[in-house]
């Protein structure tokens, strides 16, 4: 596979392709950072509102700089250099801010949306975010647990829970997207956050049930027969791992996909996200 896709050599583009990404990516956030300023003067009742979008907005795009540098894969415990900052157990630990920051953002605007546009305010769909935010929240320490255990039954639980989260809020955002196309008081970069939304629930959705969790998550309990939990299993999971840029060892080309969707579009859309602080 080397010989065809000749990864010996892109690898190192690949990655410096990614770091330079997220550079331009957090400068854009830090930008961003500025000019809501100018928004909260604007519109000083919504304070909070762009606090958390610049909270959220700018720990995402920092976490994702650092994880494009110290790229890691910690169910593996592979890591890109030999340096404890590319330690699985410290890239787990920077995702969880940005994990939540992920699943916080999305939550803000569409609360925000549902004061505007009062799409069953009282009902449970209106309150499908906090199943997101909490689902996301638990699904953290399945991460950690799997990562010290090495058990990937934990690493399934995980990712069901992330399924589950994206699943609660779909018809949310479909009935956001439906009421949408018939107010014009809702302005243009909501729609399209409304857009994006559903394209990535949707897509998530059925990457995430129909071929992650049967074809890997799931497959890949069977390994933790006879695994046993050494004593120092934290300690291995802060200092243990392995130095390697081996195409194969690292997951093939798959690894490399979803990484570079991380690195790149999931950031391009919090950035979008962080910029639609105006309320029109």
């Amino acid at each position: 596979m080397d010989n065809i896709l000749g990864a010996a050599n892109w690898m190192p583009a690949w990655w410096f392709t990614m770091v330079g990404i997220n550079i331009v990516n957090f400068s854009v956030a830090i930008f961003l950072l500025f000019k809501s300023f100018k928004w909260e003067q604007q519109d000083p009742n919504d304070k909070k509102y762009y606090l958390f979008l610049r909270i959220f907005g700018l720990t995402f795009a920092l976490v994702a700089l650092y994880r494009s540098m110290f790229v890691s894969s910690y169910p593996n415990r592979l890591a890109w250099f030999d340096t404890l900052f590319n330690s699985p157990f410290i890239v787990r630990s920077l995702a969880t801010f940005a994990e939540m920051s992920f699943i916080g953002i999305i939550a803000v605007i569409l609360f925000r949306l549902n004061r505007e546009m009062a799409v069953n305010k009282s009902g449970i769909l209106a309150k499908s975010p906090y199943i997101a935010v909490i689902c996301i929240f638990v699904a953290q320490f399945f991460a950690f647990a799997g990562l010290i255990t090495q058990y990937n039954i934990w690493f399934a639980i995980e990712e069901g829970l992330w399924g589950l989260a994206f699943l609660s809020i779909t018809p949310l955002v479909f009935a956001y997207l439906t009421k949408a196309k018939k107010q014009n008081n809702i302005g243009k970069n909501y729609k399209i956050a409304l857009i994006i939304m559903a394209v990535w629930c949707v897509g998530y959705g059925i990457f995430q049930w129909f071929y992650a969790m049967p074809f890997i998550y799931i497959a890949d309990i069977a390994h933790d027969v006879g695994r046993i939990i050494p004593p120092d299993a934290l300690r291995q999971s802060i200092f243990n791992y392995t130095a390697i840029r081996d195409f194969d060892t690292w997951g093939g080309i798959g690894f490399f996909i979803w990484h570079s969707g991380y690195f790149s579009i999931c950031v391009w859309m919090v950035l979008f996200f962080m910029s639609i602080g105006r309320k029109r």
